[in-house]
Formats: C-alpha cells, sequence, structure tokens
C-alpha cells in the first residue's frame, strides 16, 4: 500500500501550481511561458539523456511499441464508433474533442509518474513518445482536417511534427544511442542539470491550468472523454499487453501513457481547426482529477 501514497508528491506538485496561479504569486499569463519552457527545453533535455543511454534494442522494446499502437487504434476506432450511435448526437466539433481528448496524452504527468513509481521509467516513457507522438499528430491533425472546416495540406502536418521539440529530442536522443556518439561528460551534465526541473516545472504548469470552475459544468459529452482516458485506455493497454506477454514494468509503463490525462496543446489545436474548445478544456480538467486516482490503483495492482 505504500507505494498507493507514492502518488502524493505529484498531487503536492499540481497543487503548488494551483496554487501559485490561483493566488497570482505567478500571474496566469507567466504559466503559458512556464509550460513553453518545459515543452521546449526541459522536457526535450530529459529526453536526449534518457534516450541517448539506455537499450533501445528491438528486442528489448519491440513489443511494447506494438502494444502501445495496437492499444492507440483501438480507442481511435472506438470514438469513431461513437458517431454511429443513434443517440450520441455529436456535431462534428464535439467529436473531434471528444477524438483528441481520448488520443492525446500529457508527457508532463506520464514521466514524472514514471520517475516516482519505476525505476528506468523515464527510458520507457521516452520510447512511448518516440512511437506515439508522431502518430498521435498525424491522426488529430487527419481527424479535424476530415470533420473540421479547416483544411489542412500533407507538408502543413508534417511542418509541424518536425517542429515538434518532443519528436526532435527524439530524434537526437536515436542519432547518439544507435550512431554511437559520445557525448562530452560537460554536454551530459548539462542536460541533466536542466532536465531535473522538467517534471516538477511540468507539473506545476499542469496544476495552474486547472480550472475548477469546469469541474460543476454539466454537461454529458463530458462523460465519454472520462470513459476513454483514463478508463478503457488503461484497461486495455493492460488486456494487450498481458496478451502479448509484457514484463509488468512495460505494462505499467503503458498505464501511465494511457492514464495520463490529455495533453494542453489539444486545447489550440482544437481552436485553430474548428474544434470544441471549452469541451476539449472541460474534460481535460476531469481527466487530470480521474487520472491521479486511477494510477494509484493500477500501481497496487501491476506493481
Amino acid at each position: 500500500m505504500l507505494l498507493v501514497f507514492s502518488i502524493f508528491p505529484l498531487l503536492l506538485v499540481i497543487f503548488t501550481g494551483y496554487g501559485l496561479g490561483k493566488s497570482a504569486i505567478i500571474p496566469r499569463s507567466s504559466w503559458a511561458a512556464i509550460e513553453t519552457l518545459s515543452f521546449r527545453v526541459l522536457i526535450p533535455a530529459t529526453l536526449v539523456l534518457a534516450i541517448s543511454q539506455s537499450d533501445l534494442s528491438i528486442a528489448r522494446f519491440g513489443d511494447f511499441g506494438v502494444a502501445l499502437v495496437v492499444t492507440l487504434a483501438v480507442l481511435c476506432a472506438v470514438v469513431m464508433a461513437l458517431r454511429l450511435l443513434p443517440f450520441a448526437t455529436l456535431d462534428n466539433p464535439s467529436f473531434t474533442s471528444l477524438f483528441q481528448a481520448g488520443a492525446r496524452w500529457n508527457a508532463f504527468v506520464a514521466l514524472a509518474a514514471a520517475e516516482q513509481f519505476l525505476t528506468g521509467g523515464i527510458a520507457l516513457l521516452a520510447v512511448a513518445i518516440a512511437v506515439l507522438i508522431p502518430l498521435i499528430n498525424v491522426v488529430c491533425i487527419l481527424v479535424l482536417a476530415t470533420f473540421g472546416p479547416a483544411k489542412v495540406r500533407f507538408r502543413k502536418v508534417m511542418v509541424t511534427l518536425i517542429r515538434n521539440p518532443l519528436i526532435q529530442a527524439c530524434v537526437v536522443g536515436l542519432f547518439v544511442n544507435l550512431g554511437g556518439v559520445q557525448l562530452p561528460v560537460p554536454v551530459m551534465d548539462t542536460l541533466d542539470m536542466i532536465g531535473r526541473g522538467a517534471l516538477g516545472v511540468g507539473l506545476m504548469a499542469v496544476g495552474a491550468g486547472i480550472s475548477l470552475r469546469r469541474l460543476f459544468r454539466v454537461d454529458w459529452r463530458v462523460a465519454p472523454g472520462l470513459l476513454l482516458r483514463p478508463l478503457l485506455s488503461t484497461s486495455l493497454f493492460v488486456a494487450i499487453g498481458s496478451a502479448m506477454q509484457l514484463e509488468p514494468v512495460q505494462i505499467f509503463a503503458g498505464v501511465l501513457v494511457f492514464g495520463a490525462p490529455a495533453a494542453s496543446n489539444g486545447y489550440i489545436v482544437a481552436k485553430q481547426m474548428g474544434g470544441d474548445a471549452d469541451l476539449y478544456a472541460d474534460i481535460m480538467t476531469w481527466q487530470v482529477a480521474l487520472s491521479l486516482l486511477v494510477l494509484p490503483l493500477w500501481a497496487y495492482v501491476l506493481l
């Protein structure tokens, strides 16, 4: 049971961010820059260091990557099927936001939980980021382009992927790892120093973005978003991972991926491409609260 209480440091860091934002000690207008710092500098430094130093052989992580992709495909198929239900009267903006909320995941929360619960968890999450982030971005943008008013060309999709700092960090880490490049000690120490602040700052940014007012908005469309993530998504991965005989550590790493709340960048994409941004924010806020209950339960079951 002590393992379950390991979630409390994550909660306290998130609540610290919420308190800092709510009290205006750090104005809400400043949190966008803080989140950008985490997304573009701190998390990438962590990923480069973790990937460059990890054993990334196909024999070790191949099945893990396949399980991640299969789970994502099933999850996306379930969301698509919701449009066929006669009682699920979802308009296009609502549907695209629900799709994004089911597919996207917050790397800040997942990485912090991995460090808290798993030895070597950062390396496993780095593999998940390298496998899923490009795929999720392509699929979400295609769905928004198909069902929304904005039409997106393939070139723009590729440019968006190339400019994603997490993808760039994965590419650099893979180049160093697979190319047998030995980073100088001062460079590795620098990446380590920068990366130490990544998870704490990222979680505080998540907390600062929480709106308790959204938790009390009554909207039936929020419920499918919570069923998809973190409830159905984590159960799906555990079932698929167990069927593929993944190691318990890998199964729990996948649970962190699919149990983490939706990423905040989906809100921006929804606003830019005709989705229901307010619905996305409502689902994401509830997912933060629910994921912090679900993850320690899975930790108790799996670890």
